[in-house]
């Protein structure tokens, strides 16, 4: 048996199929090192969250809003923030908040009232909310203290005279919101300086489309008719798309598979019973994968109407040629070999004479 060639440093030579192993290994590392730093680097550039502030803020000065859309509830069509109540210029008692160079903690009372309220749907007062020094000279205080929460309802609209789920993974929902800033003590307005939502949430990433100060056609509460208005637009990640349209192509893939088996099937070309599990195991597949899609909606989506219902209808009717077609005329071929084999003992038994085969 001859003796396995070592490399010139002694090393054995790895198998083919080791080194196969190895390179796909390698790929898949690669792929996700590049997908994992891809979607980190946009994420970095996109949500540090000091820039955010000091680009809205711009030098002025007044009351922001730094929000966290904590829950995007597309059935119900509702949005729930979380808002932090800041101070940019004059109106920040300290400066710092996620290493912002012109806001911080606001220096006065406020309450705030969204949508029209008549009552202050959350409120902040500097007194109540402590400032604790800390010993390596900072200042440290408990946020929550500083923040509110709001439920908000999104834009009722439709999607070419669907409902904008049809569209998924590319759907998308706008949410629209003002709200006016007073002081408790005088009713006051607090000028007010940007809206923004800072992070992404459930799958869904803010689009900010509109910040433009707005006046109430009547006084709400006291004299005060200025406000803030906003308007958002939430899109479903990138990341969650990708998912999504992958698994839409894994599913037509597998189906142009079982396509594939019953057309070369139709050609005569011989198949084993064991290639009948394939075509049903697919037919458990395709709505298995479906159901990963991310926060995916009922049946009845454009995907589903291009995709899953077409895949469904094609690998079953493939299913059932080959069943009919390879799974029923074994039997019987193998039923007619059997019959023409006795025929043959008998025929010797009886003593006929079998025909030369000059061919």
């Amino acid at each position: 048996m001859p003796r396995r060639k070592r490399l010139s440093c002694g090393i054995p030579r790895l198998s083919r199929r080791t080194r196969v192993f190895i390179y796909l290994f390698v790929f898949c590392v690669i792929i996700c090192a590049v997908f994992a730093g891809a979607f980190l680097i946009a994420g970095l550039a996109k949500t540090n969250i000091g820039k955010i502030i000091d680009n809205a803020a711009q030098g002025g000065n007044g009351l922001a809003l730094l929000g966290h859309a904590y829950n995007v509830d597309i059935p119900s069509r509702q949005a729930q923030v979380s808002w932090l109540i800041l101070g940019c210029g004059s109106f920040a008692e300290t400066v710092g908040t996620y290493k912002s160079k012109y806001c911080g903690r606001l220096n006065t009372a406020v309450d705030l009232y969204f949508d029209g309220s008549s009552i202050p749907n959350a409120s902040y007062d500097p007194e109540t909310s402590l400032l604790h020094l800390v010993d390596s000279n900072g200042f440290f205080y408990v946020q929550a203290t500083s923040e509110g929460q709001t439920d908000h309802l999104l834009e009722v609209t439709a999607w070419y005279g669907q409902d904008q789920q049809y569209a998924y993974p590319f759907d998308h929902y706008f949410l629209d919101t003002y709200f006016q800033a007073l002081d408790p003590s005088t009713n006051e307005t607090v000028p007010a300086l940007f809206v923004r939502i800072a992070d992404a949430t459930n799958n869904f990433e803010p689009e900010l489309v509109h910040n433009e100060n707005v006046r109430t056609v009547k006084p709400i509460v006291g004299n005060a008719t200025s406000a803030l208005g906003v308007q958002y637009v939430f899109y479903r990640t990138v990341l969650s798309q990708l998912f999504v349209m992958v698994l839409f192509i894994v599913n037509w893939l597998l189906t142009a598979v079982v396509v594939y088996i019953a057309v070369s099937a139709y050609d005569g070309m011989p198949l084993s019973e064991g290639v009948l599990i394939l075509p049903l195991s697919v037919i458990l597949t395709i709505p298995a994968l479906r159901a990963l899609w991310i926060g995916a909606p009922a049946f009845g989506l454009l995907l589903d109407s291009c995709g899953t219902f077409l895949q469904m209808v094609i690998v079953s009717l493939a299913s059932i040629y080959l069943v009919v077609n390879v799974g029923l005329r074994r039997p019987k071929a193998a039923a007619e070999a059997v019959l023409a084999t006795h025929a043959d003992d008998h025929d010797k038994a009886a003593g006929v004479p079998l025909l030369p085969d000059y061919n």
